[in-house]
């Protein structure tokens, strides 16, 4: 893919390539369009597809009205963009990617206070789990 839309591509962030994932942006929703459309005639004539089933189109203006189209389809507008993992909220906010982060972090902790602070596992136990997780050593000082 990288090798038939090299010269579609802009320089990072405006495009993101990741195996068969692309992230186009753009400030104007005009030419975001026209990109999108050129990306997927290119991806056409090399016998690929655009799955515009899974295509979403993100913006911060939420007064905006329209969304991009492709083929003569709008796209279905989205408040909250996955990419690899990581998540882009439309209103700017890092909550929608820092609330799970931590609510996993938490969930681990939780799960290795009972190991380390139960008095019926051997110590050399617990040393060898804190020496995997340095950041829990200071808990049973």
């Amino acid at each position: 893919m990288d090798a038939i839309t090299r010269d579609l591509q802009k320089p990072v962030p405006w495009t993101l390539l990741y195996a068969d994932d692309v992230r186009l942006a753009s400030e104007d929703k005009g030419e975001l369009g026209r990109e999108v459309q050129a990306w997927c005639d290119r991806l056409e004539r090399f016998g690929l597809k655009l799955g515009v089933k899974k295509t979403e189109c993100l913006t911060t203006d939420v007064t905006e009205s329209s969304s991009v189209k492709v083929n003569g389809i709008e796209l279905p507008r989205t408040a909250v963009f996955m990419y690899l993992g990581s998540a882009v909220a439309s209103d700017v906010k890092l909550m929608v990617e820092v609330n799970p982060r931590v609510s996993a972090a938490w969930f681990k902790w939780r799960s290795l206070t009972a190991v380390l602070c139960d008095k019926r596992i051997p110590e050399r136990s617990s040393e060898d789990l804190q020496s995997n997780h340095p950041a829990t050593i200071d808990v049973r000082r």
